[in-house]
């Protein structure tokens, strides 16, 4: 009911606000597409010329801009594009399609942005967009663009080191962090142990993060939501393109099914690692075998001029067997099926079809008597339906349903061989249902005040799989507690239901034509928990649903800033600063089993969280030499009883200090060199802080239950790469480049963890022992084509 009364006032609130716009209007609408390719420019602007009217190209490339009667000049435009000008009497609804060609002379500038150079300004929420144009201009890890490693370059997002899977905002873990492909959610974003994304760089078209003030069209983490959109295809000729690296390679095709109606692209990625190893003469070495790759593919097509059909898909494995002996998999897999349809040019709708597949398998083999395999996944399966009305040109409303269905099932074990003395066991699978309403207004009020507000609610129901027990656990806080009063349900027999409503408010006030003050507050629900207990996730954590004992997270931000563009937009900067207080954090007993443990809720904690901190950031747009410098000032911590002695503690991922400094120069037309550094406190670790001898020998204990006590030292990592471009021949599509780049040019050993241990050369001694993930400097070649 209450949901109903905000709902209700939200409504007659955007009703009298439409209302009072209401004279005699007619829309231009359409789509802004590629000239070259065909592909749709999300973010296009739209502008009528002497007036502040404008409007954007929604993700689809589709615009909706509702004028007075009359005539009018009216400018299409997108960074990289030439702008085109289009006289129009508008008399009635009319439908405007719009191909733009890119510029044809960006001759001694560099792009590193496809996003409005204003939109630092103008914008109501806070977006960091990264188009794959600057993701390929970074210095990457043995030549491969990573997009999630170049998002970590920016301010409130981070990593808790080399080789650690997903990424963290403004204190959050990488489970708070949804991963949209295509609108398929990804859960373990990374291949080879954190070394590449899963994301083809040749297959994606754009991403955006939006970090905690995310719109109610979004929901199901706490912290972001990075949607990133693969390439349509290009509907006007086929094209090929690739990259032969030194232990990955990758290649794309794309084309017209039917020209100008219909497109697909095809994209391909495998590393060779496995048949370089079987070269060796060494045994130990030819019986391994570590290899990943993926495969994305996309169909698009134009069924009428009011309907488009996307059918998208991928699907990416993982796999190490070292000798037979021990063997690793993991891998994502995804579809997707959307239908857009446009009832009227005001409204404009999208219908989504998900299923998402992760699986992950473990085994043993090296002794048959104890050799085992053990299995686990989560299937995903979901439909939305959503809108976008645009009653006029200072207003745009979203509202759409989605429905969802979870079913995971944690672990099966059995026995790899028959001597095997291993035996089967089969963790009890869980399933939950989750429905979502959400409601999103853009307005205008006038040329210095625009606000984006909105709800959303969450409905979240936890399901029986087969004979479900569950139990309430008893026992000191802080130790392993026994279940008791334990019952049974049947399968799909409802369990638990939890309600959650999520109001989001940000508002932009411009203190000038080039300036602005943003603010936010927002409250966010998850309701899909990652069960870790290690420094950084891997394809063997489990993940588990909100249920009789796991009550959802919640999170409530509030955020401010100033954002300021100079020199006729040539430079933008930004302060921010946010506080996030955050609920039900899960944190684990000392010695927890989180793998095969039936009573795992036992083992678990509960407690409260709080972040805070600013952030700044400088960018140069344009030029020969651009870039951007990063740094954030935070703390992010943990209140949990039975831990730390009840008391804050510095959460696992928390780094006081982060700076990231971003350069790219065009030495020549065909010469582009990049660099990026980075610095950042060392997160914390929790490490012994007394000892004592027993029969001589050293006992290490932490004498006042600490968690969290020490710090790791700083992280220093500087990242080099040089772009050399083939001269292109005049009538000629094929081109290509050499990508030279050097990873940890300062060649350090940054520290991954620490731990304590004997020195094995005077057993009552201790010894420090630092871990690294990289402790060289890693060259590489790669070779990139297209015709």
């Amino acid at each position: 009911m209450k949901f109903i009364k905000l709902l209700f006032m939200a409504l007659l609130f955007t009703a009298m606000q439409t209302t009072a716009y209401a004279q005699k209007k007619v829309t231009i609408s359409g789509y802004l597409k590629d000239a070259v390719s065909g592909e749709s420019l999300a973010g296009a602007l739209v502008t009528v010329q002497g007036t502040a009217i404008k409007a954007s190209a929604n993700s689809y490339g589709f615009y909706s801009l509702s004028l007075n009667s009359g005539s009018y000049k009216v400018n299409y435009s997108y960074v990289g594009y030439q702008r085109e000008e289009h006289s129009l009497v508008l008399r009635r609804d009319t439908a405007v399609n719009v191909n733009l060609n890119p510029a044809s002379n960006m001759m001694n500038e560099v792009v590193v942005s496809t996003v409005s150079k204003k939109d630092n300004v103008n914008k109501p929420v806070n977006i960091a967009p990264l188009s794959m144009v600057e993701v390929k201009q970074l210095p990457a890890f043995l030549g491969e663009a990573d997009l999630i490693r170049s998002f970590q370059l920016l301010p409130g997002v981070s990593t808790v080191g080399d080789g650690a899977s997903g990424f963290n905002v403004r204190g959050g873990g990488v489970d708070q962090n949804l991963v949209l492909l295509d609108e398929a959610p990804l859960y373990f974003t990374s291949h080879l142990f954190n070394l590449f994304s899963v994301a083809n760089p040749d297959a994606v078209k754009d991403a955006a993060l939006y970090k905690t003030e995310m719109p109610a069209r979004f929901g199901g983490r706490l912290s972001s939501v990075l949607d990133t959109r693969m390439k349509d295809g290009n509907n006007k000729e086929w094209n090929f393109a690739g990259g032969l690296g030194l232990i990955a390679s990758r290649f794309t095709a794309e084309g017209p099914i039917k020209k100008d109606k219909s497109s697909m692209i095809i994209s391909a990625r495998r590393s060779y690692t496995d048949i370089l190893t079987k070269q060796s003469s060494d045994p130990d070495i030819k019986d391994n075998s570590i290899y990943f790759y993926d495969l994305s593919a996309k169909l698009n097509f134009t069924l009428s001029d009011k309907d488009r059909l996307f059918i998208s898909g991928y699907f990416g494995k993982d796999h190490i067997d070292a000798a037979k002996m021990f063997l690793l998999q993991w891998g994502n897999g995804t579809g997707t099926i959307r239908w857009n349809h446009i009832f009227n040019p005001r409204l404009f709708s999208n219908t989504s079809v998900i299923y998402s597949d992760y699986k992950y398998r473990l085994g043993a083999y090296q002794d048959p008597a104890t050799s085992f395999t053990w299995d686990a996944s989560i299937v995903d399966y979901s439909l939305k339906n959503a809108y976008s009305w645009y009653p006029d040109a200072r207003n745009t409303i979203y509202f759409g349903i989605e429905a969802g269905l979870h079913d995971f099932m944690p672990g099966t074990a059995k026995p790899a061989s028959e001597s095997s003395i291993f035996n089967y066991t089969e963790m009890p699978g869980q399933r939950a249902a989750d429905y979502n309403l959400y409601w999103d207004h853009e307005i205008t009020l006038s040329d210095v005040f625009s606000a984006e507000y909105g709800l959303r609610y969450s409905a979240f129901q936890s399901l029986a799989k087969g004979e479900t027990k569950i139990s309430d656990y008893e026992g000191v806080t802080g130790e392993r507690k026994e279940p008791v009063n334990t019952r049974t349900f049947s399968d799909w027999q409802s369990i638990k239901w939890y309600h959650n409503l999520q109001p989001r408010l940000s508002f932009k006030v411009k203190t000038g034509e080039n300036a602005s003050i943003k603010a936010s507050l927002s409250r966010t629900a998850q309701n899909l928990h990652l069960v870790s207990n290690t420094i950084s996730s891997s394809p063997l954590d489990i993940w588990t649903p909100s249920s009789y004992n796991v009550k959802p997270e919640t999170a409530d931000q509030v955020s401010a800033g100033y954002f300021r563009n100079f020199s006729n937009n040539k430079y933008e900067a930004s302060a921010e600063v946010y506080y996030r207080k955050l609920y039900n954090q899960m944190d684990f007993i000392n010695g927890a089993e989180t793998l095969l443990n039936e009573d795992l809720p036992g083992d678990m904690l509960f407690g409260d969280g709080r972040a805070y901190g600013s952030e700044f950031y400088i960018k140069k747009n344009s030029g020969r030499l651009n870039g951007w410098v990063s740094y954030t000032l935070s703390r992010t911590e943990r209140k949990i009883d039975g831990i730390n002695n009840n008391e804050y503690y510095p959460a696992k991922y928390d780094k006081t200090h982060s700076l990231a400094v971003v350069a790219v120069y065009e030495l020549k037309p065909r010469i582009i060199l990049s660099g990026t550094y980075n610095f950042a406190s060392g997160i914390p670790a929790t490490l012994p802080d007394g000892r004592f001898e027993f029969d001589s020998f050293p006992v290490q204990y932490n004498s006042g239950n600490f968690r969290n006590n020490y710090r790791i030292p700083s992280y220093h990592r500087l990242d080099l790469s040089a772009t050399f471009k083939k001269k292109p021949v005049p009538g000629r599509k094929y081109t290509s480049e050499w990508v030279v780049s050097m990873f940890n040019a300062l060649n350090r050993r940054n520290a991954f963890s620490l731990y304590l241990r004997q020195n094995e050369d005077s057993m009552s001694e201790l010894e420090t022992i630092r871990f690294s993930m990289f402790g060289s400097i890693i060259p590489s070649v790669t070779w990139n084509f297209k015709f």
